[in-house]
């Protein structure tokens, strides 16, 4: 079973989510899917940011409540952009 790519602020805030059936297996390539631009993932890095592949339960553990907004975390005032994700063939 596949698992979830998520997208981890610097604070242990989780800012984005995608399957891994989209993006594929590599950090690299999820980093890609969320951040286009070399130059812009080179900056996440040294910043902090992270990209991890996680479970299904440890999605609902980790990421359910920061992506709806109901977590405990301060945020670091950066505005998130959505991500268009490819059109998959049936």
């Amino acid at each position: 079973m596949a698992g979830h790519w998520i997208r981890i602020a610097p604070d242990g805030c989780v800012h984005g989510s995608v399957l891994e059936d989209y993006v594929g297996p590599l950090t690299e390539d999820a980093h890609k899917q969320f951040t286009p631009k070399v130059a812009d993932r080179r900056a996440e890095a040294a910043e902090g940011w992270r990209h991890e592949l996680v479970s299904n339960s440890e999605w609902k553990q980790r990421a359910e409540r920061c992506l709806r907004g109901k977590c405990g975390h301060a945020g670091i005032g950066r505005a998130i952009e959505d991500v268009q994700l490819p059109e998959v063939a049936s």
